[in-house]
């Protein structure tokens, strides 16, 4: 979205494939998918009002007005974190100095959780088990505190 609402990126595609060139984006919305379709939808100028309209109302994020944030990725990836600070909780209570290196390797476990949609999905089941399995190889239980 960030390029989209860009004018000067948008000026530089101008000046790189000429004024009359057209610019569209092209988007797979969730809802859509729901609905079947498996291809991408190309949205046109018009589209980048829809576009600034989403970026001014970001302030509703997070909120029960964020029509967004009732996906399950979405609703996922909040769960993610308080598991995530569980965790390193737990890590952070047994921390020795013998066992740093495992304790850095749990930290480093969000970075398996990438993607969009169901890849990202995926990708927390293999975090999850992963992680439950370094925890369990640490010593520690997610329940621990600091």
């Amino acid at each position: 979205m960030r390029l989209a609402l860009d004018e000067s990126f948008t000026a530089s595609l101008k000046d790189q494939f000429g004024a009359a060139s057209k610019i569209s984006v092209r988007l797979h919305p969730p809802v859509l998918r729901v609905l079947g379709m498996k291809q991408k939808i190309s949205l046109g100028p018009w589209f980048v009002v829809v576009l600034r309209l989403l970026h001014a109302m970001r302030w509703l994020r997070g909120t029960a007005l964020d029509v967004f944030g009732y996906a399950k990725v979405r609703r996922t990836e909040r769960d993610l974190i308080e598991e995530y600070i569980a965790a390193l909780r737990a890590v952070c209570a047994r921390l020795t100095g013998e066992n740093l290196a495992a304790a850095v390797a749990i930290a480093e476990l969000p970075d398996m959780v990438r993607g969009y949609e169901q890849i990202k999905l995926a990708n927390v089941e293999k975090y999850r088990e992963r992680l439950n399995g370094m925890l369990t190889e640490f010593g520690a239980s997610a329940g621990a505190r600091c």
